[in-house]
């Protein structure tokens, strides 16, 4: 079990000294300035079969308003460029179904993706595993319902006991206050409905109150470490808003109580993973304040240990490459190929 998530006695730099990795290149996979669908959010990433396939999901409006729908993008050539959209489900015009988000990862030689499907803002109603289809990439195909109403922005990891596990998160549903959790698959039988386990009881007095509980999963055999966002931080007060930390040693069937992230991460969604040499790696917004995403992290623990001891920038403020896009860069996915390790991001 952890007790802290930097290493504990270890100086955790200031913005101004931390350095951008070495050799990092920044690439526009999807301009959402000069596209049909203005609205795009919440990214994905997987790498399959020497490619690399980027989605997200776009509205016609805002965040859940009008008609929401995933597409994507491939590339073939590590990133360099990328394919004309794809389309993967949901219906312009329709307002009555939205689908959000998506969750990429390959199973058994093929591509699949898990979407939560939504009649509107928190009114989730199922979460759906699609596949992709053999032949195109448009339409793909709805393979069954394995779980309620829960959202997934966290890729689902293949476990030592042949179960997928997944981080997943029930918004507030009336006098029910939301949650976060982990699904459990009925091994590699993907299509079965995925167990359900809550990292705490959201009912209990003492429950923490997070607004958007969005989960990244870091599993490493039996150990499995679970950060959650933190939306209780206050207006101005970057101190409140410490994002929490649960970690499990039986594969996800019990969590241990609550741990404060001891490292400076903003209320935002995080993204987390170990890369093939041992490293952890969590991918954050630097907390600077209530809602401010100007400033896109890279952590890393050295092989096979589980606190992180470097930091370096992804993204600060506006970039050169991307002049006039923005100055906030969040929502990250991330996914090793061929020994490099690519980020997705939103602006």
């Amino acid at each position: 079990m952890i007790l802290s998530v930097w290493k504990e006695g270890l100086y955790y730099p200031s913005p101004s000294k931390m350095s951008f990795p070495t050799g990092m290149t920044r690439i526009l996979a999807h301009d959402g300035q000069n596209d049909l669908l203005p609205f795009l959010h919440d990214c994905t990433l997987a790498s399959h079969d020497d490619r690399l396939y980027l989605g997200w999901y776009n509205s016609t409006d805002a965040e859940i308003c009008g008609s929401s729908l995933i597409r994507g993008r491939y590339s073939s050539n590590d990133g360099e460029s990328w394919s004309e959209v794809f389309h993967v489900v949901g219906e312009i015009g329709c307002a009555e179904e939205h689908y959000v988000p998506a969750s990429f990862f390959t199973h058994d030689n093929s591509l699949f993706a898990l979407i939560t499907e939504m009649a509107g803002k928190n009114l989730t109603v199922s979460l759906n595993l699609f596949k992709a289809p053999e032949n195109t990439l448009d339409n793909w195909q709805k393979v069954s319902t394995i779980a309620g109403g829960f959202i997934c922005n966290c890729k689902p990891t293949l476990m030592d006991t042949g179960n997928y596990i997944t981080g997943v998160w029930m918004p507030m549903k009336e006098d029910t206050p939301a949650f976060p959790a982990v699904l459990i698959s009925q091994g590699e039988d993907i299509s079965k409905p995925w167990r359900c386990i809550c990292l705490y009881d959201p009912l209990a007095p003492d429950a923490a109150t997070i607004r958007c509980p969005e989960i990244a999963l870091t599993v490493q055999g039996n150990s499995i470490t679970a950060y959650i966002r933190n939306d209780e931080g206050k207006r101005g007060d970057p101190s409140s808003g410490a994002s929490f930390v649960y970690t499990s040693e039986d594969y996800g069937e019990n969590w241990s109580k609550q741990i404060k992230n001891n490292m400076p991460i903003g209320n935002s969604k995080i993204y987390s993973g170990i890369l093939s040499d041992g490293r952890r790696y969590i991918v954050y917004n630097h907390d600077r304040g209530y809602f401010l995403r100007s400033l896109l992290c890279l952590a890393l623990s050295g092989p096979g240990e589980a606190e992180y001891t470097k930091v370096y920038k992804i993204f600060e403020d506006g970039t050169e490459e991307f002049n006039g896009r923005g100055v906030n860069w969040f929502y990250p996915w991330a996914c090793e190929q061929k020994g490099f390790l690519y980020i997705a991001y939103m602006s």
